[in-house]
């Protein structure tokens, strides 16, 4: 269960980043953090992680985020 809270933590952590910096759109945050809450597992998070990216993809704003939201060491998501 420990590492679905981090798990969860570090997606809530993205999405603020994400909505600070204006790339999301007016009620994105919202959703996003609603389909987080909604998660009972790892699979669904990662679902969710996807979704995310996907979705954010080709947004202005994008990689500066995820370069400061990343380990340099395993650029995953910390």
């Amino acid at each position: 269960m420990a590492q679905l809270s981090a798990y969860s933590k570090d997606l809530y952590e993205l999405v603020a980043a994400l909505d600070d910096r204006g790339v999301l759109r007016p009620g994105e945050r919202e959703a996003w953090e609603e389909g987080i809450d909604d998660a009972d597992e790892i699979s669904e998070l990662r679902t969710i992680e996807e979704a995310l990216h996907k979705a954010m993809l080709d947004r202005e704003g994008v990689n500066e985020v995820v370069s400061k939201h990343t380990a340099e060491r395993t650029q995953a998501f910390v």
